[in-house]
Formats: structure tokens, sequence, C-alpha cells
């Protein structure tokens, strides 16, 4: 054989090969017509120029939310209710975890038991008494009083307003005032906050726009008093009566002209607070220059916005039998008080002090030692009850939470740098657009799909649902929202707060209305 003999002639082809089958049967048939597109750069300058415009117009439209949601009335709206869940989350993460070197909270709690054996006829059907017993709360103080004053405790409040009629008649409230001559005159005596609750001038018969506080059988002991103090204990809640500030003061109209009376827990941060240079710094202490020079108007108005409450104790309902932990070793009342008694919260009922302190056994005072005791009811017949960020808690249980997170805090939650929230805005918007220019091509791709005929595997069906912009930029808007919970957790320990989910649901929104409207 010859050697071109050896050589096969080339087969006729059909018009097709094994390579072209093989991608027809990956991709679809090729365009005969149309010749295959040449490669091009990943992005183009009109793609990036787009992006970049959107980008812009989508943080800018947060800018507007975040710049807005700093007005206390803006924040209280519907526009600041994914912050206000944010902070709620963080409020419930961090409940009853958070042990720090304040001070911790003795509440004697004048509960049903203690009303119920103080009536009339106990185990009866007759109502119980609608006040506390004027009597019950002179022995209260009467026991707290005569402490030894290396078992003293840091400040007393009687979340009671001793200024409604009592129940126990003329002979009770002369004890009462009795008493409270011997606190006034006692020097060991720590600071009394008595809680007041002013009225509508309308209420009393008067012709005022202003809130009147009426007078009581104890205010020439109490004006006089160097350690014993009028106090409001009003708290102010958002469109949806929870409640997330107490109000710092209340211009009050007396028999004596406008007078500003001061939250029960601002006075008492002034008394708790250890180092003198953080109590002047602090950041809630301008409430106390704002008050005496409002209150100078006669037609002082009442405020809708005050400080926030750092919510950190869950004291719900049915806290009775609770266990909280102990102190930080670092808490400075560590070394005068017994550690047995070093617990952040601990509660007792008000009859059994009473009970045992009118018995006349040596009943000890270590229970008092370097706490915060607050004197305040949880029966029923008070109704004192208010929805918070946590739970349904009594006031007093507000109060101890006011308090405390004053004390935590430095003086009062602070916002974050706006400077800081705006560079988290632009991160976010900057993500958000990121996605948008790096899924263009897939995206593209999920369109086609959508619009044909054709069944489509379930890759394809994921790839329609998950780059869809609003899905897409609805995860990255609730990612930043629980990032923003993340840093709410570290910062609240600092005493710092600050706005991010809402700019950035905006922020979101508006990237999602551009991307369809640019088709």
């Amino acid at each position: 054989m010859n050697e071109d003999s050896t050589q096969h002639p080339p087969r006729k082809t059909r018009g097709f090969s094994l390579a072209r089958l093989v991608r027809e049967r990956r991709h679809g048939p090729e365009d005969p017509i149309k010749p295959p597109a040449r490669k091009t750069r990943r992005f183009s300058l009109a793609q990036l120029t787009a992006e970049r415009r959107r980008a812009v117009i989508s943080f800018s439209a947060g800018l507007i939310v975040l710049l807005l949601i700093q007005i206390p009335a803006v924040e209280q709206s519907f526009l600041g209710a994914p912050d206000r869940q944010m902070m709620d989350t963080a409020f419930k993460l961090r409940a009853d975890l958070i042990r720090g070197t304040a001070d911790p909270i003795l509440f004697i709690d004048i509960d049903d038991r203690t009303i119920s054996q103080l009536g009339t006829k106990p185990g009866s059907f007759d109502l119980p008494p609608a006040t506390t017993p004027r009597a019950l709360m002179a022995d209260l103080l009467e026991f707290i009083r005569t402490a030894p004053p290396a078992q003293a405790p840091r400040v007393v409040i009687l979340d009671v307003d001793i200024a409604q009629p009592a129940p126990d008649g003329p002979d009770a409230i002369a004890q009462l005032q009795k008493e409270l001559a011997a606190w006034a005159t006692t020097p060991s005596a720590p600071p009394l906050i008595i809680s007041r609750q002013p009225y509508p001038g309308a209420a009393l018969g008067m012709d005022t726009p202003a809130q009147v506080l009426p007078t009581s059988p104890y205010d020439a002991t109490v004006q006089a008093a160097p350690n014993i103090y009028w106090a409001t204990p009003r708290v102010l809640g958002d469109q949806f009566g929870v409640i997330r500030e107490f109000a710092p003061y209340d211009c009050v109209l007396t028999s004596t002209g406008m007078k500003p009376l001061y939250s029960a827990a601002l006075i008492a941060y002034q008394f708790i607070e250890r180092d003198p240079k953080v109590l002047d710094q602090a950041a809630a202490k301008h409430w106390m220059a704002e008050g005496a020079a409002q209150c100078q108007n006669q037609t002082a108005p009442q405020l809708r916005h005050g400080e926030r409450i750092d919510y950190h104790f869950s004291l719900d309902l049915g806290f009775a039998n609770r266990a909280w932990p102990s102190l930080d070793k670092g808490w400075p009342g560590a070394k005068a008080c017994s550690d047995s008694d070093s617990a952040v919260v601990m509660r007792l009922s008000a009859i059994d002090i009473s009970s045992a302190f009118k018995a006349g056994g040596d009943v000890s005072r270590d229970i008092l030692c370097q706490h915060v005791v607050i004197i305040g009811g949880t029966n029923t017949s008070g109704g004192d009850f208010v929805q918070t960020p946590l739970n349904e808690m009594n006031g007093s249980a507000v109060l101890a939470n006011a308090v405390r997170g004053l004390q935590l805090t430095h003086g009062g939650l602070r916002p974050i740098p706006l400077i800081i929230q705006i560079l988290l805005l632009a991160a976010a918007s900057m993500a958000m657009s990121a996605s948008a220019l790096a899924s263009n091509r897939a995206r593209t791709r999920t369109r086609q799909l959508r619009r044909s005929h054709e069944k489509h595997k379930l890759r394809h069906r994921l790839e329609i649902i998950f780059l869809n912009p609003v899905i897409l930029n609805g995860i990255i808007a609730l990612t930043a929202h629980g990032v923003g919970i993340v840093l709410l957790l570290v910062s609240l320990n600092f005493g710092l707060w600050g706005f991010v989910s809402a700019p950035v649901f905006a922020a979101a929104i508006t990237e999602t209305v551009q991307e369809f409207a640019d088709g």
C-alpha cells in the first residue's frame, strides 16, 4: 500500500460537531445568524455609573431618616419602630445578666398579703384598703432609720403618695408625721425620697393649665428637713403605651408658686454616685438645671420626652420567689457588707419586716447595708402596673431599673456620635450596592428564566427567589438589624445607643424601588 491509501478521506459532516452538540445540551441551541458574543469586561462603565447613582440616592434616603429620627417626636412615631424593636430585643437578651458595680436594690414590697393582713376583716369578702396604711409606712421607716450607720442604706425611696387619704385615720397620720420629724433630725439617716402625684388644675377646681401639687399634712416637716425630698414618679410611654423613659421633672404649682418636682430616680442618683467627676459629667444632670429654669414660667408645659430607662431587671409580676445573681466583686460596698446580702435584687414582703420589728426582737439590718431601698407595692388595690420593653411591671420595678440604670451607665444613656451612625449607614448602603452589582448577571439570567415557559430546575427556581431585589435587599436590611442588636448589646454596657435599623430599611426600600424602576 502506498502512503496515500492509508489516509481516510474526511467524513462529510451533517452541520454539527460533537463539541457543538455538548454546548447545545448545556446552554441551548446557538443562533446560526448571530455570531458568538465577545468576552466583555465583568462590569461595564455604564453599570458602574448606574449603580453608583443608585447607591447615592439610597444612602441619601437613609441619611434623611437618620437625621429626622434624632428628633424625639419623630423617633416615637412609626419611623422609629424598627430601632425601638432593636433596643427592646437587646434589653431582653441582656436582662438579669448585668451585674456591674452599681448598688443593689432592696425592694420592700407592700404586696397583696401585706394589704390583706392589714385590712379590717382579714379572710372576709370585704374590699382591701385602697391606699397603704400610714402606720405601716411609719414602722418601715423607723426600722430603716434606726439601723446602725455601718448598715445604713445608700438612699430610701418611698414610692407611695402619702398625701392621699389615709385608710387608718388621724392617729396613723400623726404617727407618720412623728417618724418623718425624727428622720429629719437623725444625722445618720439616709436621704429619703417620697413620691408625690400632681393633678391637673381642673381636678382641684383651679383655673390654671399647670399641674398642681396638693398640700399634705407633712409639707412643713418635709420642706424643713435636710434629708427628705418630694419627687415625681411619672414615666413616659411611646405611642403604644410602652414605658421607655422617665420624666426628669414636673413643673408643678404649689402654695408658694411654680416649682420643679424632680424625678425620684434623678434625685437618688445624686446620692448613690460615688465618683464626683462622673456625677459632674453625667448626661442626665442637665435636667436639674433645665427644670429650675423651665419652671419659672407659670404656664410651663409638660415634657413630651425624658430620660431613657436602661432596662436590665425583668421584674415581672411573678418575681416574688426569684433569685438574682450576686454583685460583681468590684462593687464598692462589698467590703462593708456581708457577702450573703449582695444579690443584685432582693425582695421582702413589707408585712414580714413590720411584724418582726413590732414584735420587739433584735432584727438584723444587714439587708439594708449600702442598698437602694425602694418601698412600693405590687398589691392589686394599687393597680400600679405598666407595660415595658421586657414585660408588664409594677411601677416600683420600673423605678428600680431607672435608678440603678443611671448608675450603670454613669449618668444616663447617651447617643452614639452621629458620625459613627452615618458610617454604619454608609457601610450598609455599600453592601446593598455591591450585592446588586455582583449579582447583576445572575439576576439577568433569572429574569430570562422567569419569562420563559420551560420547566425550571430547583436551582433555577431558588435563583429566581433569592436574587429578587426585594429578597436580596431585605436580607441585607435584616442583617443590619441583627448587627445593630449585637452592637447594642456591647454599647449599652458603656451607656451608648444609636439608630441603625430604620435608616437602613429606608435605604433598602429606596434601592429596591430604583432596581425595579431601572428594569
